[in-house]
């Protein structure tokens, strides 16, 4: 009752939002149900400014079982478009409401649409269909539409959606008709009712120029969107579409003038591809199923008449027609690129029958150029169809100017540069076929060669398993291994069959300089800093396109086998020959296929090999080294392409092996002159024992002792003669405190040797025996000033000092007499 009584106070001033929310509070009224009754008041009010019933009373007659689409006012319908809103003060009233209320504008502008919209709707139906009928004007019913959209307090954008609902639902309804008689495939009817559409396409495109919307400009995106459901065309499937289009074309070229599609007529056609929603790809595709004959009709006569007896004239003429037919029918180039190349692909194949040798004639080669213009082909777009026709021919040119030496002559190379042109073989095509040509002559060679290699270093039952059948019986095997020079095995006579696969790789230049790139890094200065940093390089690298390895007519192991004989073959081989032997060598290794890196391991594998046997037979000669025996080493390095690191690091190797080998051989049988000998060697090499020659620890411990031990016993080595341990402490390379410890371990197990032979010996009653074995202990005890760890019993310490006693030690002072009693109280520890 308050909201009722606000609404009939409005102008009144009698009335405020104070008052609302007093009698809200005192009834005790939520929120949430205070907002659904100030809307449902607003919106009873715009109703009631319209002159539509109440909500209430609309309610009412739905229940009474009279609720119709049409607004009625006891039963009877109302004129929607006479209902509008009424008086000035229309909208200063809704603005005051608004404001008591509470409401948003957004919410009051929503209640005011809801009831306005169906109103506006109404007007601007019929005024389309009065349009669409020819009864008005696009202006008139614009006019009428704005009028009636002022009339009802709508905003202008609020409209927009509105109008291309309208829109959608006017051009929708003469589409389904259409769609009709396309279904019966009536395509009289269907090209007739598609022309109606288009009338009334047009029509609403002129009405809505009037709104001035841009989202309106591109009407077909817009409006006729297929995979929108609410779009005009929405409600048909894509097959549907497709065939209307189908049928509008099919009727259009048959109701032209002369089966010319006309700029009118292609027009209508691209607004009903617009209108159906049918894309650039699937228009194409139906263009080309409906013209495509008359096409490929024109163009196959072209190529029959043009390779049959080609004239400059007869090519222009041709060329006329085909042009004639793609503008009749506006088909694209491509279309017409596509089916030209596949009559230029028989033409080609024609003209290979037709030409002597299959070398094409400058006519037929005028013949095909002719075409490729007519088509409107580029010569790339050839190349395969004349490889395929005229590849062979070219092959078996480049095999006929190798002739026996296998060599192309200067002159023959220009012969065959004009061949690439009258054949049409691309460059790249005739490189390929080349190299195939190339490998055709090399093949026969290779297998020679590697064929070669296995009878002579292979046994007859070798060649046998290696080659899958009996090689008969082998009345020569002997079973001897590779010996030659430096026991390289360089035997075999080969090398003028590999010079001559090298020759015949080099002068027809094979071969190719390519330029490549790598990231390496490089100190630069920065901020005074020297910093390394990643910067990329451009070498050149020899690439080998055909080698043996690839061609499939050699495995890896006879591969790496051959190079290393002639890399053996070219270091044994003295003056010019073994020159041009070591300059062929890499180039050799790129033919059978070798990286850069398995070539450099079989060098050094032979470079080993080389300065292991010459390194040992002058040491076993010599003993060492001298100048002569390093220039040789020299010529060896230069020889095999080695750098004077790989050099060094060989030559350290070979001395290590040799060094290694002898010390294994010393200390199965050692004595004391044979290590020393040995340790002496290396220290004049200047070969450190454990970093160079790699000698363990424990075997050096070993060494220590071979040389310490007999020393200790026969008194060489005492206390008083400590030179020579300083001397075989420096030479084998051993810390002072370590070979300290190792020499006091030696002293200890000494010791408690001699000891325990004393005790046996007396334990037999035999004392004459324990005199030197005594003397021994007391040359130990003079090392450690007595304490030599031994366990001793007191009446044996006593005994073993009783008969030190007794001994006769002339020779000695007083003093060293008693010196050593003293150390011999203090090793059998005697107080």
């Amino acid at each position: 009752r308050a909201l009722k009584s606000t609404r009939s106070k409005l102008g009144t001033n009698q009335v405020s939002s104070a008052m609302l929310e007093r009698a809200r509070k005192t009834l005790g009224v939520s929120d949430a149900t205070a907002k659904d009754l100030h809307v449902a008041c607003f919106n009873a009010q715009v109703r009631a400014e319209l002159g539509l019933p109440d909500a209430t009373a609309k309610d009412d007659d739905a229940a009474a079982g009279q609720e119709d689409e049409d607004e009625t006012v006891g039963g009877s319908v109302m004129d929607l478009a006479a209902l509008k809103f009424t008086g000035e003060d229309a909208m200063e009233k809704l603005d005051q409401l608004r404001e008591i209320l509470g409401l948003s504008e957004t919410d009051a502008e929503y209640e005011i649409s809801l009831e306005a919209t169906p109103l506006y709707q109404s007007t601007a139906l019929a005024a389309l269909k009065d349009v669409l009928a020819t009864v008005k004007t696009p202006e008139d019913a614009w006019s009428i539409m704005e009028s009636r959209r002022d009339e009802l307090l709508l905003k202008k954008e609020s409209t927009k959606s509105l109008l291309s609902s309208m829109v959608m639902q006017a051009l929708g309804g003469p589409l389904e008709e259409t769609n009709k008689f396309a279904k019966v495939n009536n395509e009289a009817a269907t090209y007739d009712h598609m022309l109606r559409t288009l009338e009334a396409k047009e029509v609403l495109i002129s009405i809505l120029a009037k709104s001035g919307w841009d989202e309106f400009d591109n009407f077909d995106e817009t409006f006729c969107n297929p995979w929108d459901k609410q779009s005009a065309n929405g409600f048909l499937s894509s097959d549907e579409r497709i065939k209307l289009y189908k049928m509008f074309l099919s009727r259009s070229i048959r109701k032209s003038d002369g089966g010319k599609i006309s700029d009118e007529m292609y027009a209508r056609i691209m607004d009903v591809k617009g209108l159906l929603g049918i894309t650039d790809q699937q228009a194409e595709i139906e263009s080309r199923a409906a013209f495509g004959p008359e096409l490929q009709k024109v163009l196959n006569t072209a190529m029959l008449e043009i390779v049959e007896d080609y004239t400059p004239e007869l090519a222009e003429n041709m060329k006329r027609r085909a042009n004639e037919v793609v503008e009749s029918y506006r088909l694209t180039q491509d279309f017409l690129r596509e089916v030209g190349a596949t009559f230029y692909a028989k033409a080609v194949a024609l003209v290979s029958e037709k030409a002597p040798g299959g070398i094409p004639s400058k006519e037929l080669s005028q013949a095909l150029e002719a075409l490729r213009e007519l088509y409107n082909l580029e010569m790339t777009d050839c190349y395969s169809y004349h490889m395929e026709h005229f590849g062979s021919i070219y092959k078996k040119s480049v095999l006929e100017a190798m002739g026996s030496t296998g060599v192309i002559r200067p002159e023959f190379r220009e012969s065959l540069e004009k061949l690439k042109g009258r054949l049409g073989v691309s460059e790249e095509a005739c490189q390929a076929l080349f190299l195939e040509a190339i490998q055709d002559k090399m093949v026969p060679m290779v297998k020679w060669i590697g064929s070669e290699m296995e009878r002579t270093m292979l046994t007859q039952k070798q060649l046998a398993q290696r080659r899958g059948k009996d090689m008969g019986e082998d009345v020569f095997q002997s079973g001897k291994g590779a010996d030659g020079v430096l026991g390289l095995g360089s035997e075999v006579n080969i090398m003028s069959d590999i010079m001559e696969l090298v020759d015949f790789y080099n002068e027809n230049d094979v071969a190719k300089e390519e330029e490549r790139t790598r990231t390496v890094e490089k100190q630069v200065e920065e901020g005074g800093e020297t910093k390394l940093v990643a910067v990329e390089e451009t070498y050149t690298e020899t690439v080998y396109p055909v080698t043996a390895l690839a061609a499939g007519n050699m495995d890896q192991e006879m591969a790496e086998l051959l190079y290393r004989q002639f890399t053996v073959g070219g270091f044994t081989t003295q003056g010019e020959q073994g020159a041009r032997y070591e300059a062929s060598r890499e180039t050799f290794g790129g033919i059978l296929g070798l990286t850069k890196e398995k070539m450099d391991d079989i060098k050094d594998n032979i470079g080993s090999t080389v300065y292991d046997n010459f390194i040992s037979n002058a040491m076993k000669t010599k003993g060492s080294m001298d100048q002569q025996d390093m220039m040789f080493l020299a010529n060896i390095q230069t020889k095999l392409g080695l750098s004077p690191e790989q050099g060094e690091k060989m030559m350290t190797q070979s001395q290590k092996k040799i060094l290694s080998e002898e010390i294994d051989a010393i200390m199965d049988d050692p004595s004391p002159q044979r290590v020393k000998a040995f340790r002496e060697k290396c220290n004049s090499m200047g070969m450190d024992l454990i970093a160079d020659v790699g000698i363990s620890k424990p075997r050096l411990v070993r060494m220590f002792e071979v040389e310490v031990i007999p020393g200790l016993k026969t008194g060489e080595i005492n206390a008083e003669q400590t030179e020579i341990f300083q001397e075989i402490q420096e030479s084998l390379g051993i810390e002072l405190e370590e070979c300290e410890a190792m020499f006091e371990n030696v002293l200890a197990q000494l010791s408690k040797n001699a000891f325990e032979l004393i005790k046996g010996e007396l334990l037999r009653g035999r004392e004459e025996n324990c005199v030197d074995l005594i003397k021994e202990l007391v040359r130990y005890a003079d090392f450690t000033e007595g304490d030599l760890g031994l366990e001793v019993e007191e009446a044996v310490g006593n005994q073993v000092l009783n008969i030190y006693e007794s001994v006769d030690l002339g020779g000695q002072s007083a003093d060293e007499i008693e010196h050593n009693k003293e150390l011999l109280r203090a090793a059998m520890k005697l107080s």
